[in-house]
């Protein structure tokens, strides 16, 4: 796997919420950092919510352990 690309992560699936508005999506893998799809780029899950400040994390779904580094990114564990 190359670490400097997105790659889906199978039967990886995560609720967003922006502006009251709930939004299913996929989840990426780049390294040990997980992502959300949001429209045509990917945003960053956090322990606190997401990168974009107006888009908060709801739920998450991955078939894998995972964990969260000292910045509170969740990573792969």
């Amino acid at each position: 796997m190359t670490s400097n690309l997105f790659h889906k992560v199978d039967d990886g699936v995560c609720v967003l919420r922006s502006k009251g508005v709930f939004r299913q999506c996929d989840v990426y893998r780049r390294a040990d950092t997980l992502y959300a799809k949001w429209g045509t780029g990917f945003i960053m899950l956090y322990k606190s919510g997401t990168s974009l400040p107006d888009v908060q994390l709801d739920f998450v779904d991955v078939p894998m352990p995972t964990t969260f580094d000292v910045f509170g990114k969740m990573i792969v564990a």
